[in-house]
């Protein structure tokens, strides 16, 4: 039922899981398998476990899903009868992305129905979808962390400098 990726692929994530590499073993299987951030980071661990793990068939090519207009058409149907959940399943199976991706996505083409218009579609296995991928906002976040952590060591030594009666 399910297809199995490269057996190369499936060993190098059974190494790196059983290394204990899980990061590097659950953007392996994600690049082999196109599935979400939460069901690489189970098959990850089961496969740490020692459990064999069933892959999921590959993506369908896009054009078995029709023009781009009629999925987006069929979107709108399904927001307008009210069938999110609907919309979401049908925007993860287009999309192969998680279902946290997908709601997130679903709800910002929600508003743009709300607003008259449709946001564009993102194409499929981008890198925004990616948490590995380095982008601005990590840099960011590693300096907000840096001076978070210094504020805290300053506090640390000011606290001890009036305990000791300074």
């Amino acid at each position: 039922m399910f297809a199995e990726p490269d057996p190369a692929k499936l060993d190098e994530i059974k190494s790196l899981a059983a290394e204990g590499n899980k990061i590097m073993a659950i953007k392996l299987y994600r690049e082999a398998t196109g599935v979400g951030l939460a069901e690489a980071k189970e098959a990850v661990e089961a496969i740490a476990r020692g459990q064999e793990v069933p892959f999921p068939p590959p993506a369908a090519p896009a054009e078995a899903w029709g023009s781009e207009a009629s999925f987006e058409a069929r979107l709108r149907q399904l927001l307008a009868a009210r069938q999110k959940i609907e919309a979401v399943k049908l925007y993860r199976e287009r999309y192969r992305v998680g279902l946290k991706e997908a709601k997130d996505a679903v709800d910002a083409i929600e508003a743009g129905v709300r607003a008259g218009r449709i946001p564009h579609m993102p194409p499929m296995n981008t890198a925004s979808n990616d948490p590995f991928a380095e982008g601005p906002g990590q840099r960011s976040r590693l300096v907000v962390t840096l001076v978070a952590l210094l504020l805290l060591a300053l506090g640390a030594a000011f606290l001890i400098f009036l305990l000791r009666g300074g």
